[in-house]
């Protein structure tokens, strides 16, 4: 008899620790699933960029949000991703469908020695690190032009097959979004798992300090690259979803500047979630879509200038207003009306 309980004692663990999907994240497949039912080619092709900045904000949300450190690297990780992928399946004939985790899996392991040295630096020194590294990758992209293309990119890179039974970019948006979910539902499980609490209690950005996770027992530098790599994991398999999407790269979609943008996203949305970086990257593309169909008829001229101008803008009210991010807006709004009736 006691053995039967021990039984099922282990089978109710193993169910409790399997990865839990809440009811918001349902809603959100639900939506997703619904939308290109009703949207044009122009609305599925914007939610396939929110769903691709989405699955590299929420790696972000992991070295950032959990891990407490400050990087500015991401874009090195997805046009890795996307080089690494769009080559294997030019040069070496391989199938996209095995190219593209092949190059997540390669920007994952290309992140171990990169955060292995630079996770030993403290503080906002980070972050400049990993703008340089993100500015070595550009133009070491360029040098290389035998094999990358250099400035130019490349071109023609096959296009994932598929069943015909719906039009190819319907077919990418849905894998997109598959992606962004599977990111989101392990992204908020190894928040509440142990590894998350183990980052949670190194993260200064949240008080915490590494020489108390070490007085806990935890080993600061392991749990950080590891969260480093999950992170360019992520990067990597949206980079190769891209590149095969548009059939067409260049070492200017990996700059600093996509870097610093996804970090925008995460800090607008909310660092501390992953659905911040979901809130965030809809927000940034859409304001984007709209500065570039909308500013050339009412300002004239080119919209490179706006746009800067409203991420400053947007960045600065969400820090100063929402320094939680825009994720946290509902709870601020319920703690404000129960504050009213008292």
């Amino acid at each position: 008899m006691s053995a039967t309980a021990d039984v099922i004692r282990a089978r109710v663990a193993r169910v409790r620790n399997m990865p839990r999907v809440s009811r918001p994240a349902l809603v959100l497949l639900a939506v997703m699933v619904l939308l290109p039912v009703f949207g044009n080619p122009y609305m599925q092709s914007v939610f396939i960029s929110i769903g691709l900045y989405a699955t590299v904000a929420m790696g972000l949300v992991l070295i950032t949000g959990l891990a407490g450190q400050v990087s500015l690297g991401q874009g090195v990780f997805y046009g890795s991703g996307a080089y690494i992928s769009a080559l294997l399946s030019m040069r070496l004939g391989l199938s996209p469908w095995l190219a593209i985790p092949l190059a997540a899996a390669a920007s994952g392991l290309l992140a171990v020695p990169i955060g292995r040295a630079i996770l030993r630096l403290r503080g906002i020194i980070v972050a400049g690190v990993t703008l340089t590294v993100n500015l070595i990758f550009y133009y070491l992209v360029i040098s290389v032009s035998g094999l990358t293309g250099g400035a130019t990119g490349l071109v023609q890179i096959p296009r994932l097959s598929y069943p015909k039974v719906v039009p190819y970019t319907v077919f990418v948006y849905y894998l997109v979004w598959i992606m962004a979910f599977v990111a989101l539902v392990l992204t908020s499980n190894i928040a509440s798992s142990r590894v998350g609490r183990a980052l949670k209690s190194v993260n200064v950005l949240a008080g915490g300090t590494e020489d108390t996770g070490q007085v806990l027992g935890i080993d600061p530098m392991h749990y950080k690259v590891l969260a480093f790599v999950v992170a360019a994991f992520f990067a990597g398999m949206a980079g190769g979803v891209y590149a095969h999407h548009t059939s067409v790269i260049e070492p200017g979609t990996f700059s600093v500047n996509m870097s610093v943008l996804v970090a925008i996203m995460v800090i607008v949305g909310g660092v501390s979630s992953p659905w911040g970086a979901i809130v965030g990257s809809a927000l940034i593309v859409l304001l984007t879509e709209f500065l570039r169909e909308v500013a050339p008829i009412v300002l004239g001229g080119p919209t490179g200038a706006y746009e800067l101008v409203a991420y400053g803008v947007v960045l600065v009210v969400s820090l100063l207003f929402l320094p939680a991010g825009l994720y946290s807006l509902p709870s601020r709004m319920s703690r404000w009306r129960k504050e009213r009736r008292i």
